[in-house]
């Protein structure tokens, strides 16, 4: 990726309330950057939320860059 596209490092959203999925991908080297967005209660593409106190936290994982 860093090759193809010239990018330094991964990106992804995750329900914060998630913990043990947060703690998966941070086995696999992604951090927390404490950035959250909120839910976007109303729109089904997300489902139908059981609780209203969803946000999304930004996790961020570096790109190996090619060796040289």
């Amino acid at each position: 990726a860093h090759e193809t596209w010239g990018v330094a490092e991964m990106h992804m959203t995750v329900i914060s309330a998630r913990e043990d999925l947060i703690a998966w991908y941070e086995r696999r080297g992604y951090r927390r950057t404490g950035k959250m967005t909120p839910f976007p209660y109303g729109d089904e593409r997300f489902g139908i939320p059981q609780r209203d106190d969803l946000q999304f936290e930004l996790l961020v994982k570096p790109l190996a860059q090619p060796a040289r």
